[in-house]
């Protein structure tokens, strides 16, 4: 009698069957790079109007700022202007990186 489990004796499991990978068509590849296309252009624009709009008078003098005067002091304070200038620039380093860091797996 032997003395080994059911589970031992049974064959290795076959590996799994390989599916392959369908080429992506034509529209999905040019989808993707307007996407990719969109977001940076989104993301730079953003960003580089962060980076500016808070240095000139638009922020500082509005009709939003003169109905609510105690805001003024924090929109004006360089803080403020410094924090919001600093995600204008996080915005532009993002889409910078998209587009560089774009791909296209091409499978043959």
């Amino acid at each position: 009698m032997s003395t080994e489990s059911p589970i031992l004796n049974s064959p290795p499991p076959s590996p799994p069957a390989e599916t392959a990978a369908e080429k992506p068509s034509r529209s999905e590849i040019w989808l993707k790079r307007l996407k990719v296309a969109i977001t940076v252009i989104f993301f730079i624009e953003l960003g580089m109007v962060l980076v500016v709009i808070p240095w000139t008078f638009v922020w500082s003098d509005n009709k939003l700022l003169l109905m609510h005067p105690q805001w003024r002091a924090l929109v004006v304070n360089g803080f403020t202007r410094g924090v919001v200038t600093g995600l204008g620039l996080i915005n532009v380093w993002i889409g910078i990186w998209e587009a560089v860091h774009y791909t296209e797996k091409d499978h043959n």
